[in-house]
């Protein structure tokens, strides 16, 4: 029987994480096909959600592996998470988005990019504590 890695709860809990983001940038997606509804900007939506899930599954599976380049990864999903989150009402159309709307979304953009950035800090920081090329001890 192989065996498989051990991993920390906290890393189990952000690949967790990244999948459900995974699944809503695809839900997103489905949605904004599926409806086309004309108060928004749907093409942008769907390809934002597309690449949204795109980046986030391969987060999660960059960390799930604990994978050298789930840092890196974990940045780019960050960015991408957060622009996607500050583009949204840009998406609206014929409606006025207010100010406080704009900065909603910055706000998220902005938590979000943090997150993963402090994600990314702790996985590079696990990933250097096993050494260089170590694997982590099985179950």
């Amino acid at each position: 029987m192989a065996e498989s890695p051990r991993r920390p709860l906290l890393m189990q809990i952000l690949a967790a994480l990244l999948t459900f983001y995974a699944m809503t940038g695809m839900w997103l997606a489905m949605t904004m096909v599926g409806s086309r509804d004309e108060r928004f900007h749907w093409l942008p939506l769907i390809v934002g959600g597309v690449t949204f899930a795109i980046a986030s599954g391969a987060s999660a599976l960059a960390v799930w592996r604990m994978e050298s380049r789930a840092p890196t990864v974990l940045i780019v999903c960050g960015i991408i998470g957060a622009v996607l989150c500050v583009a949204m009402p840009a998406a609206v159309r014929g409606a006025v988005v207010t100010k406080n709307v704009w900065f909603s979304a910055i706000a998220g953009g902005l938590l979000f990019g943090a997150f993963l950035l402090l994600a990314a800090r702790y996985v590079r920081l696990y990933l250097r504590s096993l050494g260089a090329g170590a694997k982590p001890k099985a179950w």
